[in-house]
């Protein structure tokens, strides 16, 4: 499965994992990287996806970096994050970042796929669907209140 055990970018097999910390874990420890055009990204295992047979699938659970587990970096900023959950709530969606190359000059770090404009080429992220999950029961239990 590509971004699993090949280059996201050229789909090469020759790959090499390290152990790089980032700094304040914006990115996962380790990192794959391509030996034959230098890409790297973050691996994941194709058993912690909701269904290993469907390349797109989410995970399971969200990972261990996700942008909504409490005290990520990306909810460092109050304003910021306030910002993008509103956004998310007017019909925004967010992505997951495993297996997509990372690009430390893009503004959210990676570089997706079409530069992000093609869904349908993108994993949505698990910590954003259980987000969207929690607010519909929420509104499920006041309608049924009312």
């Amino acid at each position: 499965m590509k971004g699993a055990d090949q280059c996201p970018k050229c789909g090469s097999r020759a790959t090499i994992d390290v152990d790089a910390p980032s700094p304040k874990g914006f990115y996962s420890r380790e990192v794959r990287v391509c030996r034959n055009c230098q890409t790297i990204w973050e691996p994941f295992e194709p058993a912690d996806m909701f269904d290993p047979t469907e390349r797109l699938a989410s995970f399971s659970e969200p990972c261990n970096n996700c942008a909504f587990r409490p005290g990520s970096p990306e909810q460092e900023d109050k304003e910021e994050w306030k910002k993008t959950i509103a956004a998310l709530k007017a019909g925004g969606q967010f992505f997951c970042h495993k297996g997509v190359p990372i690009d430390i000059q893009n503004a959210n770090g990676f570089a997706y796929p079409e530069d992000g404009k093609n869904p349908r080429k993108m994993r949505l992220c698990r910590g954003y669907l259980n987000m969207w999950r929690a607010n519909i029961a929420k509104e499920m239990a006041a309608e049924e209140v009312a």
